[in-house]
């Protein structure tokens, strides 16, 4: 190799140094210099963690300010985080055994990403005082291990509506998401259902949040900022809780009483009523206030307080359980039978098809259809009423006299001209159903209300459209007939049918149910906020019409008379009642046993005097008078002033069918 040669390539290595070195240069001064800020700003992120500790929870109170779901401290065992490998492989075994819970469950704590990695980790909760003593007297045995006063649900009635004020529990990943930049934590807790998550905003506070500055590995250096938990407000409710044990009791009481009463239909295998399950929805039908909402069959709320067990869970989910967490009361959709004439009773006078004292003679049955293809409509057990008008159509539940509207209405509906007047008139009960807030939602405010049906022939027309038959796809005169008493593809919830009774009731003015009438500051200690009656719509009801309308409906409840309701009141000497008995009958299945009763029909105007709603709906229960009926009356005697009314006491023979 020449000496030319050697300073050449001497040359080249060094210029690549050269380009190597100002790169790495200006890598340096770009990471020094250009972005010092912004990796300044990351450590110090890397080194700050923010802890956020949930606030006591607000109390929930009845219409009289009785406290209904309150807070408790308890005694609660955690495990501070910093414990070595070995610390932890000696101690869970130890603590397992004191506590009663198995080792799997410990470290299912301990390694938990529900729980902060600052924070300690609760183990268990309300335990006796003779362990926690033991506990705290051998720090040696259980070290990290702490015994604190925790801040728990505890519910002073007992189980009492746990679907209308539901449960909190553990927030989780899609509720952190939903709720993002509200200050939730994997520690929280959140309302879950009913009450608790409608005013979850309310009842929750401010947390506690402090700003911890930690090292390398995760250890506290410091307490940057403390920013003290604010309790939650308090909210009151329409509620009154002696009504609501009562209506639970009732309810309880009736389905068990229907056990024993035979079922004379034959419609299905068993001898007796299953009375599977139930609601009972009591409203002041002057402002929409709820005072009582009861499902069953029921379940243990307080048992939801620290966390349910998986196996109790499943087993509420069980169909052999009866589905104890579904809430009737908005979420099951029956045919309301019978009790549903009120509204075609409505939608024939509107129409002209009828008038309040129109003589129409009831034999038990009614025919209608072409000549030699009649179809027989008929009352149950065909039992016959003579001549009726419509209040003793209304009072001894006529099928007939209400068939007899359902046909004149289709006829409306049939006239081959198909002029908006006529077809208004042949959807007149569907018209009236959706002024009086069926078919929609009634606005309470609850989560997975349903809506219920109003068939029309769309309706048929969707339902059938694979149907080779193109007349299942027709409104025909039965399905008017259907209609006109309640039955066919209608579906009602109790919730909307007692919105409905008590717009009636009150002259015409549908309210969205209401559940809280105020805010309070952490321990009520004054008014925050108050929640006023919401109107939801206007129905016009003409005077000369409603008077028939709720005479018939006095006319059943009567003691002594013509009326289905007659038998269940016998005795009853408080505040005057209107009502309506119905049975429903349901393919498959025995008959739904339903009531409305209207507690002072006909208030004097401008007073100051209580009206109420009373819907009782009682599945595979049989007849509206037998069952639903008297558990209405035991209610009833309790809005009355009597909290401790006689049991239920159904009527195996009701004086009329329904």
């Amino acid at each position: 190799m020449t000496e030319g040669n050697s300073r050449v390539r001497l040359t080249v290595l060094g210029v690549v140094v050269m380009v190597l070195f100002s790169a790495l240069f200006v890598r340096l001064w770009f990471l020094q210099v250009a972005t010092s800020q912004s990796y300044a700003a990351e450590t110090r992120a890397n080194r700050i963690r923010v802890i956020s500790e949930p606030a006591i929870r607000g109390s929930i109170l009845d219409t009289n300010g009785k406290i209904i779901v309150g807070n408790e401290l308890i005694n609660s065992v955690q495990i501070r985080r910093g414990i070595t490998d070995q610390q932890r492989k000696d101690m869970v075994p130890r603590l397992a055994l004191v506590l009663g819970k198995s080792e799997k469950f410990v470290n299912g704590r301990l390694d938990s990403v529900r729980y902060s990695p600052y924070q300690p980790v609760p183990i268990a909760n309300s335990v006796p005082y003779q362990k926690l003593v033991f506990l705290k007297e051998r720090p040696e045995l259980f070290p990290n291990v702490d015994v604190v006063r925790r801040s728990v649900r505890v519910y002073p009635d007992g189980a009492i509506a746990p679907h209308l004020l539901g449960y909190v529990g553990a927030v989780n990943a899609q509720e952190q998401k939903l709720h993002a930049g509200e200050g939730y934590g994997p520690e929280d807790v959140i309302g879950k259902d009913g009450i608790e998550a409608m005013f979850e905003t309310q009842l929750r506070g401010k947390p506690r949040v402090r700003k911890l500055e930690v090292d390398s590995h995760g250890r506290l250096v410091r307490v940057l900022s403390d920013r003290p938990a604010v309790a939650g407000n308090d909210v009151q409710l329409t509620v009154n809780v002696d009504i609501q044990k009562v209506a639970q009791d009732s309810l309880q009481q009736g389905m068990k009483a229907a056990g024993g009463l035979k079922d004379t239909t034959n419609k299905t295998k068993f001898a007796t009523y299953k009375a599977t399950g139930g609601a009972a929805v009591v409203l002041d039908a002057r402002d929409g206030s709820v005072v009582a909402l009861a499902s069953a069959p029921s379940f243990d709320v307080t048992k939801f307080t620290d966390g349910i067990p998986a196996e109790e869970f499943k087993q509420l989910n069980d169909p052999s359980s009866n589905y104890p967490l579904l809430d009737r009361a908005l979420q099951g959709q029956y045919a309301p039978g019978s009790t549903w004439k009120l509204f075609t009773s409505i939608a024939a006078l509107q129409a002209g098809t009828t008038t309040p004292d129109e003589v129409i003679y009831d034999q038990g049955f009614v025919k209608y259809g072409a000549p030699g293809h009649e179809q027989e409509f008929k009352n149950a057990g065909k039992e016959r009423h003579g001549n009726v008008t419509l209040p003793t159509a209304i009072a001894v539940s006529s099928d007939v006299y209400f068939y007899i509207q359902g046909f004149r209405l289709w006829r409306f509906f049939n006239t081959k001209d198909q002029k908006p007047g006529n077809l208004a008139k042949g959807y007149a009960v569907q018209r009236v159903a959706r002024s009086f807030g069926f078919g929609k939602s009634t606005g309470i405010g609850l989560a997975n209300e349903q809506v219920g049906r109003v068939p029309t022939q769309k309706f048929k027309e969707k339902l059938n459209k694979n149907n080779p038959d193109p007349v299942s796809r027709y409104w025909l005169p039965g399905d008017s007939a259907a209609l006109a008493v309640g039955q066919g593809d209608l579906l009602v919830t109790p919730l909307q049918e007692a919105v409905a009774y008590a717009a009636f009731a009150n002259g015409g003015t549908l309210y969205s149910p209401r559940l809280a009438q105020r805010i309070l500051n952490p321990g009520q200690s004054s008014k925050l906020r108050e929640l006023p009656p919401q109107k939801s719509g206007e129905v016009k009801i003409k005077p000369e019409f409603r008077a028939p309308i709720m005479a018939g409906l006095i006319g059943a409840t009567s003691p002594g008379g013509i009326g289905t309701a007659g038998p269940a009141f016998s005795g009853y000497n408080g505040v005057q009642v209107a009502g309506k008995t119905g049975t429903a009958e349901v393919f498959g299945k025995q008959d739904t046993s339903v009531f409305v009763g209207i507690v002072n029909p006909n208030p004097t105007p401008d007073s100051a005097e209580h009206q109420y709603v009373i819907v009782v709906f009682i599945e595979q229960g049989g007849n509206g008078g037998s069952v639903a009926a008297p558990v209405t009356r035991r209610i009833i005697e309790a809005l009355n002033g009597n909290l401790a009314p006689a049991a239920v006491r159904v009527v195996p023979k009701p004086g009329k069918k329904d």
